[in-house]
């Protein structure tokens, strides 16, 4: 029952409705797969706009996804969403004690809004859920702790701390490899053992991407909790936050987003809402050391319906995430020449024609737009069509006012 709006909204959509960065880790997982090569940035460049990359963070585990979507269409990696959606209930309901405080956790993660719109468009924090919620089971700790550390980095702070307080120096010593993994994959992939974190800070800069910034982080992430859990949920977090097992790292995890934004990186809501959906399976055993009886029951049922408030958000984000999938379906490459686009959208169309290396035939135009380069030089690089989609972090401002010195290429938007 708890995964039954999952299915449901995959029967509506008609599909998955995947975001940029599954994109991208898609079209790594083909161009490995059909050039025994991955090269997602040349000597670590990040600042070229002449250089097309996916600026996202290449993960090890998302990667692996990447490869179990391969074989089939829409169809097939729908079932893949689904399942995955299955597993991380199957986590949280197993992390809260499989009992009664189990399966109400399962149900207010699986009729989330904001986990229902991770799971549909495919999102990284998705795994990164349902790691998380493994290291704090009693059972599959070890497992989760592996898995937090290749789904995402910060899952380094949540399995190092994990390991070290307890003890369990085999996989201490197992994290390390991990971690130098990662380093080697990036150095190989993208040329720089620190590609990763420079290609953020260049790319927040040429995307304008709207973000907070070190003054309202706190507060807006204090909001953030409230659309996400609940205000009750939020409420037994914070009065109980001390007896998390994982209150030190998530606070580690927080202080290290304001650092971030404070060197010119970004954060984006779906970064802090996975942090506030670790805390599901703790909260709802409290809620059953609390109450008894009918007021447990009552409790419960509120707080897993007071999220659905949030619906009147998602809704458009649903809607904006379909029109990018139109957009990718209907969108052909030019018969010669480059195609400048925003980055965001290049691997959909890349997904969407079979291409595995999308670097020879397509340029950033937010980047072009960043770096005030001339209609001359698009035209010089052999750049014939510009594809504008004109919606939100798609379409910048500055690329906006730069389009508008452009009167000899051909612009196409999507609306």
């Amino acid at each position: 029952m708890s995964v039954l709006p999952v299915l449901t909204l995959l029967i509506v959509l008609d599909g998955e409705i995947p975001d940029p960065d599954r994109n991208a880790h898609d079209v790594w997982a083909n161009q490995l797969v059909h050039t025994g090569r991955l090269v997602i940035s040349h000597n670590g460049v990040v600042d070229d706009w002449q250089i097309y990359y996916p600026n996202t963070v290449p993960k090890p585990l998302e990667l692996i996804m990447g490869f179990i979507r391969m074989p089939g269409g829409i169809f097939y990696r729908s079932i893949v969403v689904f399942l995955t959606a299955f597993m991380v209930v199957a986590a949280v309901w197993n992390s809260a004690g499989r009992g009664q405080a189990g399966l109400e956790a399962a149900l207010f993660l699986g009729f989330n809004p904001v986990f229902l719109l991770l799971a549909v468009t495919s999102s990284s924090a998705v795994l990164f859920l349902g790691s998380m919620f493994l290291l704090q089971s009693k059972n599959r700790s070890g497992i989760g702790a592996v898995l937090a550390s290749l789904a995402r980095p910060e899952g380094f702070i949540y399995s190092g701390y994990h390991s070290l307080k307890n003890r369990k120096w085999k996989l201490v010593s197992v994290l390390a490899f991990i971690a130098a993994g990662w380093l080697v994959f990036h150095r190989t992939s993208c040329g720089s053992f620190t590609w990763a974190a420079d290609e953020v800070k260049y790319s927040v800069a040429a995307m304008a991407y709207p973000t907070a910034n070190p003054v309202t982080f706190f507060p807006w992430a204090a909001l953030r909790s409230v659309l996400v859990l609940g205000a009750p949920v939020a409420a037994i977090l914070f009065l109980f936050f001390r007896k998390w097992q994982l209150h030190w790292p998530f606070t580690a995890n927080f202080v290290l987003l304001a650092v971030s934004l404070a060197m010119g990186s970004l954060v984006l809501p779906r970064y802090i809402d996975q942090l506030f959906l670790l805390a599901v399976p703790f909260v709802f055993v409290e809620i059953h050391k609390l109450f008894n009886g009918r007021v447990r029951t009552a409790a419960a049922v509120a707080v897993i319906l007071f999220p659905s408030v949030q619906w009147i958000s998602t809704v458009p984000e649903i809607k904006q995430y379909m029109e990018l999938r139109e957009a990718y379906n209907s969108f052909e490459l030019p018969e010669h020449g480059l195609t400048a686009a925003n980055e965001l959208l290049i691997p959909g169309f890349c997904l969407n024609l079979g291409i595995d290396d999308p670097s020879g035939l397509f340029v950033s135009v937010d980047k072009a737009a960043y770096s005030n380069a001339s209609e001359s030089s698009l035209a010089e690089l052999g750049v014939t069509r510009i594809v504008i989609l004109d919606e939100g972090v798609y379409f910048p401002e500055h690329t906006a006012r730069w389009l508008e010195t452009v009167k000899n290429i051909e612009v196409d938007y999507f609306r």
